[in-house]
């Protein structure tokens, strides 16, 4: 592993080993509504990251940062979220939804590809 990912890791840590495990977060989570699988939930991630587990799993976030709105530590989950996405990346983990997202960025100026 690079040190920027053990960094990022470590930033991570720093990040979600605060959290008490309170759920406020949940309340909000736009993909937990839809999913209702506990590890797609804000307080899930915090726990599977506490851990030092990062994997695909860390795309099922939008980052709209409603668990930030509830969450009474102020904690910055997205945060970690963004910075466990970046470790991937290094990793060329990503998905490959956002491997075509990037082409079409580069390539037409747009997420969809779509020449004006």
């Amino acid at each position: 592993m690079s040190i920027e990912s053990d960094n990022a890791k470590e930033e991570i840590k720093e990040i979600v080993e605060k959290c008490f495990k309170c759920g406020f977060c949940k309340k909000l989570c736009p993909v937990l509504k839809v999913v209702r699988e506990e590890q797609s939930s804000p307080r899930g991630k915090a726990i599977i990251l506490d851990s030092g587990y990062v994997d695909k799993f860390i795309y099922e976030c939008t980052l709209c940062k409603a668990c930030e709105e509830k969450c009474p530590l102020n904690l910055k989950l997205c945060d970690s979220f963004i910075k466990a996405r970046q470790i991937l990346v290094r990793q060329k983990k990503e998905l490959s939804e956002n491997k075509e997202m990037i082409k079409n960025l580069d390539k037409t100026g747009n997420i969809f590809g779509i020449k004006d």
